[in-house]
C-alpha cells in the first residue's frame, strides 16, 4: 500500500489517499488534481512528481483504508454542470464539493444541510 498527500505538491489541501497499487493511486491523485485544483493537463513530469511523493501509510491508516469504499458525488447545482468528485471518506467528499460549489457556482456558505445532502447523494465509485 502507498499513500499520496496533495499537500506534498505544495497545495493548501488536506486531501490524501491510500491505495493498494501505484497505478490506482496515480489515477486517483491525477483525478483529484484535475477536479480540485484545475490541473487540466498532467504531463509525464507531473506524473513523475506525484509518484515520487508516494509514501508508506502507517499500519493503522492502511488497515482503515483497506475497509473503506471510495465514494463519488456528481454535482447537482446546475443541469449543465458535469463535475464529479471522488474521495475516500464522506468528509473529504464534502470538502471537495464545498470548494467546487464556491468556485463554480458562487456558493459562499456550505451549510450543514448541504453537507448532509452530499453525504446522502454520494454513491460507491465503480472504476
Amino acid at each position: 500500500m502507498k499513500q499520496f498527500a496533495c499537500a506534498s505538491l505544495g497545495h493548501d489541501c488536506t486531501w490524501r489517499y491510500i491505495a493498494n497499487t501505484e497505478d490506482l493511486l496515480t489515477d486517483i491523485a491525477a483525478l483529484h488534481l484535475r477536479e480540485a485544483h484545475g490541473m487540466t493537463a498532467l504531463g509525464q513530469d507531473m506524473v513523475g512528481r506525484i509518484k515520487n511523493m508516494f509514501t508508506a501509510p502507517s499500519a493503522s491508516d492502511a488497515a482503515r483504508a483497506a475497509g473503506l469504499v471510495i465514494k463519488e458525488y456528481k454535482c447537482n447545482l446546475s443541469p449543465q454542470c458535469n463535475w464529479r468528485y471522488i474521495a475516500q471518506t464522506e468528509d473529504l467528499l464534502a470538502d471537495g464539493v464545498a470548494i467546487h460549489a464556491r468556485e463554480a457556482h458562487g456558493v459562499m456558505e456550505f451549510t450543514p444541510e448541504m453537507i448532509a445532502s452530499v453525504k446522502r447523494n454520494a454513491r460507491e465509485w465503480k472504476m
